[in-house]
């Protein structure tokens, strides 16, 4: 698991989802489906930056990102579960400040 740099305050603290009965390809996938979800936060910012210096960060934290994407292990459950919950208070704590 990579390190994770919030873009934005973290959230208040929600209750957190048990993965106790998730299988590890489901854990997979939501992962990725929480990457999505991010990503698709990240590009709309981009898009909406006023100025380059702006619109770069959020192109550079996308990147990151992506690159985060790739180097999940399918076989680290709590990599997994760790990196998932960074995305969803990254992707929560962007929508709430929006």
């Amino acid at each position: 698991m990579s390190n994770t740099m919030l873009t934005a305050d973290a959230p208040v603290a929600r209750t957190r989802p048990d993965f106790t009965h998730v299988s590890d390809v489901m854990l997979y996938d939501i992962a990725r489906h929480t990457a999505s979800l991010l990503i698709a936060e990240l590009i709309a910012r981009a898009d909406a930056a006023t100025d380059e210096s702006d619109q770069e960060q959020w192109e550079a934290r996308l990147r990151l990102v992506d690159e985060q994407v790739s180097a999940l292990n399918p076989d680290d459950r709590a990599g997994l579960i760790a990196q998932n919950e960074a995305w969803d208070d990254e992707s929560h704590a962007l929508r709430d400040r929006a």
